[in-house]
């Protein structure tokens, strides 16, 4: 659901923030009623960000409609990380096919797929996977009975997209 997209896309920013990078998030919600994508935007750097920028340097497409959507955001050298489970990309040699729905059914929980690619970023970037991790339990611990059960599987997703493609920060 569009909650959980916008929770990775905090994790990643707040994640950075912590390490010392600054960090600039946007989103958008339409209606429910009309339906239509939830879309989010991370913008990390080493220096002060002060505005959404120009160019995308990764867009992550987890439809079809998203990729047809932003693709001409992306800059030349940029990349473009897609569920190879719902379409293709056979012409774009920019992109990078991950089983992104696939994986998180593999850790046991289907809702897991922005935290896989949450994985993904952390390798694209260099950013410590420990960090990600730290930052994780610290968000999810609540004071509720299943907050170590959802911190398990959003740890579990990391781990699951380092672990298929032999990733290590």
């Amino acid at each position: 659901g569009g909650g959980g997209i916008v929770t990775a896309s905090e994790i990643l920013a707040q994640s950075a923030t912590q390490v010392g990078y600054h960090a600039l998030t946007f989103s958008t919600f339409p209606s429910q009623i009309m339906g239509g994508p939830v879309w989010t935007q991370t913008r990390i750097s080493v220096n002060p960000v002060l505005s959404a920028g120009d160019d995308v340097d990764v867009l992550v497409a987890f439809n079809q409609e998203a990729y047809d959507n932003h693709r001409g955001d992306v800059r030349e050298e940029g990349v473009i990380i897609y569920d190879s489970g719902e379409f293709q990309l056979d012409d774009e040699s920019r992109s990078l096919g991950l089983p992104l729905d696939d994986l998180a059914k593999s850790t046991g929980n289907a809702r897991a797929a922005n935290m896989v690619v949450i994985g993904a970023l952390a390798q694209l970037f260099g950013m410590p996977q420990k960090d990600l991790d730290e930052f994780v339990t610290k968000r999810f611990t609540r004071g509720r009975a299943g907050d170590q059960e959802i911190i398990d599987a959003n740890l579990k997703a990391m781990e699951t997209m380092r672990d298929e493609f032999g990733l290590r920060v």
